[in-house]
């Protein structure tokens, strides 16, 4: 009974060590000015003092199509935009968020899409590349669309989603700039029966600022 009791304590201890150690990795974050050292891991050292700080802003535009897809109609639109800022550096223990201050989904929507809310974002750096995933919580997004059913009404709202995931790279002729890849799942808000329980949202945007940026793990 006593090799039991011991056998279950340990499990219980390695259990709360992996969730710490998995914990510590996806909050160490921070967005470089630089290419992040190549000793090591990729992506692993933003060197000090090249860390963008609290407040620095995000904008992103897209490249091509937006599209949101549901079972009752593919919603696509030619521009959107995504701006934000981060309210703390990031380290080698903590993530960058911050609110998201400006979500649009504009011009040639074959549907209404209105955000209601902006929601906020966070980012988490994904070992050995120079990229991080983006968390986004809060967003709500409304779609009107005419529709062989008649005018269709659904509410979609991010509830702490992984949206996807943003490379790192200098915005110039000779390097591929930084690039936003949306893939997301989003869930429906209770609105009409027709409405999916979840839509997808896609799309590819580039960073048009902090230039030119990386992701590391710290500093």
């Amino acid at each position: 009974m006593k090799y039991i009791k011991m056998l279950g304590l340990a499990a219980v201890a390695l259990v709360a060590l992996m969730a710490f150690v998995g914990a510590s990795s996806a909050s160490a974050t921070v967005f470089c000015k630089t290419e992040p050292n190549l000793t090591g891991t990729k992506g692993e050292t933003c060197p000090k003092g090249w860390a963008y700080p609290a407040g620095t802003k995000n904008h992103e535009v897209n490249v091509g199509k937006v599209t949101l897809s549901t079972s009752f109609k593919t919603i696509e639109c030619e521009e959107s935009t995504i701006k934000g800022e981060i309210e703390n550096e990031g380290s080698a223990t903590e993530t960058p968020k911050g609110p998201v201050s400006q979500l649009t989904f504009t011009k040639n929507c074959n549907c209404t899409v209105t955000v209601i809310k902006k929601g906020t974002q966070e980012f988490h750096w994904v070992p050995d590349t120079f990229n991080v995933r983006i968390i986004s919580d809060g967003a709500e997004t409304t779609v009107l669309c005419s529709t062989i059913f008649g005018t269709v009404h659904c509410i979609y709202v991010t509830e702490h989603e992984d949206i996807g995931e943003i490379t790192g790279g200098e915005t110039a002729k000779e390097k591929p700039a930084a690039l936003v890849h949306i893939n997301a799942t989003t869930p429906r808000s209770p609105t009409q029966a027709i409405c999916d329980e979840e839509a997808h949202w896609t799309g590819t945007y580039e960073v048009k600022e902090p230039q030119p940026v990386w992701f590391a793990k710290g500093t």
